[in-house]
């Protein structure tokens, strides 16, 4: 049946201008006038939207949908963390509420926002809270986490442990590990913590669907094999199944965490690759970290952090390493995308892709640097040059602004580029990171506009000249997140032959002061003519 929608505002994503749109078979059938389309279509239903705004179906270009369904059944300590106290009351509370669990997980915690100590939590706090079962809570970027004593105990990390490759296990003037682990360290423990059966994944990842679709979002590019120490094999099964039942209510595109060289030699011996798989479920580009975050200072920089001049940040990659992965991986034909935040990580990543292309040539491989936030300009043309895409999130303006003069110096004024992409004419996308920071895209949006914190509304706006449109801004969480995954063909704009995936606004945002973007609620939710929130 077609159903015809009238009476909207509608941002189509392109130069059309509509008030109407018909939807038939899960895509657009017509886009225009009211007059047009009854028509055109004499029989279809009609759906007074009653002059509220709609634009294409939200598009979240890096996230972790799984991890966020796994933190949703933790302790949320993101709800908790304006001191260290609260924190560790936060950990104590969901141990008594949750005495059948094996281990106590957290995360959330942001030392930056602790009114009490200024400092990372540490074993002996967990063990305060949490003595009898093994602890670990993570930072909010993911890239810290702190284990009390019993899981220190399992995972044989002692006075005598050595730092693993790409992370560090901090330890005290005795030579005593403290619990706080980095980078790659964190994996010593968390590989101990029990993971979920299949079903347990399909219950987490319908936890996150609904979390995102609560937000207008219709597409996430979604980085999950490493969410659980489970193989990828099972991540795939889960989503198929979830698809089979009719229950995947967002479409996926699984940006492929392989870290290892094996990893990936045994994902292309399974036949997969880039563009496996359907516009529900499909399979995109190899994901790599090649650094930490900004936030606990192990983002990788040519020269030491201004506050903490004894580091330079962790490369969890040898640049001889990381140049072997990406270009097995681009010999294969696959996608690539590498997580990059500092400026000399942004080397290694631009380096083993240039390297790789001079192998191998390929035009319109759409690799791709997610973050990119330390870059300098010699660095924003050779990935011009090379025509990769920029994975940006211009919600992480809302926290990194109060750290990144602090920890970077003059080196913030090349920071969290946005027009500067544009101008120069690489493609970018905007995501949130989540569960890093919500998948909240209108408060994404309001950052991208402002250059501000939505939180400290009284900052001066952030190199205001990297500002976006609010039309750029909507394209960058919408058609512009579909070029990122080759699907800009079918889904991120309100056009006729498009999939039907939209949202509907309860405010035009180009009608409102760009500092309350934040607030416009979302109304409805549909992927494929079909309402899921």
């Amino acid at each position: 049946m077609a159903i015809c929608y009238e009476n909207a505002r509608i941002f189509t994503g392109d130069q059309q201008t509509a008030d109407c749109f018909v939807v038939q078979d899960g895509t657009f059938a017509f886009v225009g006038s009211s007059c047009d389309a009854h028509t055109a279509f004499p029989d279809a239903m009609h759906v007074d939207l009653g002059g509220q705004f709609v634009c294409p179906g939200f598009n979240d270009s890096h996230m972790h949908l799984l991890e966020l369904g796994c933190v949703l059944t933790q302790a949320q300590l993101n709800l908790c963390t304006n001191s260290l106290a609260s924190v560790l009351e936060g950990v104590s509370d969901f141990a008594q509420t949750h005495p059948d669990e094996s281990w106590v997980l957290g995360r959330g915690w942001n030392h930056d926002f602790f009114e009490d100590e200024a400092r990372y939590p540490n074993r002996w706090d967990l063990d305060r809270v949490c003595p009898d079962r093994p602890c670990l809570i993570t930072r909010a970027c993911g890239h810290v986490a702190i284990a009390n004593s019993a899981a220190l105990a399992q995972a044989s990390i002692d006075s005598s442990a050595k730092d693993v490759s790409g992370g560090c296990i901090q330890v005290d003037h005795n030579g005593k590990p403290t619990g706080i682990l980095e980078e790659n360290a964190i994996q010593l423990v968390s590989a101990l913590i029990p993971p979920p059966d299949r079903e347990g994944i399909k219950r987490r990842l319908l936890l996150a669907m609904d979390t995102v679709a609560s937000y207008g979002i219709t597409s996430v590019q979604s980085d999950d094999f490493c969410a659980l120490e489970t193989p990828f094999e099972e991540i795939i099964s889960a989503y198929l199944e979830l698809k089979a039942e009719g229950r995947l209510t967002v479409r996926v595109t699984e940006q492929c965490l392989l870290p290892t060289k094996e990893a990936l030699e045994r994902f292309l011996s399974m036949g997969y690759h880039s563009g496996w798989g359907d516009h529900l479920f499909r399979l995109g580009p190899l994901k790599l970290l090649a650094d930490g975050s900004l936030g606990a200072r192990t983002a990788y920089l040519h020269l030491p952090y201004s506050d903490a001049p004894d580091t330079r940040g962790i490369a969890t990659y040898t640049q001889e390493d990381l140049d072997s992965l990406v270009l097995r991986a681009h010999l294969a034909g696959m996608q690539i995308a590498v997580h990059a935040i500092g400026d000399a990580a942004a080397d290694c990543v631009i380096h083993a892709i240039e390297k790789a292309q001079l192998a191998c040539p390929r035009s319109n491989a759409r690799h791709g640097i997610v973050h990119a936030q330390i870059l300098t300009q010699e660095q924003a043309k050779r990935i011009h040059a090379l025509q990769m895409h920029a994975y940006i999130q211009s919600i992480f303006l809302d926290y990194d602004t109060q750290i990144v003069f602090p920890r970077l110096g003059e080196r913030a004024l090349d920071a969290y580029p946005a027009k500067t992409f544009q101008r120069m004419g690489i493609s970018f996308s905007g995501g949130s990171d989540c569960p890093v920071e919500p998948c909240d895209v209108l408060k994404g949006i309001q950052c991208a506009v402002t250059r501000k914190s939505v939180s400290r509304l009284a900052d001066a706006p952030y190199i205001p000249q990297e500002a976006l449109t609010l039309q750029d801004a909507l394209l960058s969480f919408t058609s512009w997140g579909a070029y990122a995954s080759f699907e800009e063909q079918i889904k991120g704009r309100i056009a006729k032959g498009q999939l039907a995936d939209f949202t509907v606004l309860g405010t035009d945002p180009f009608d409102v002061d760009p500092t309350f973007i934040h607030r416009i609620p979302v109304n409805q939710t549909y992927m494929a003519g079909t309402r899921v929130r």
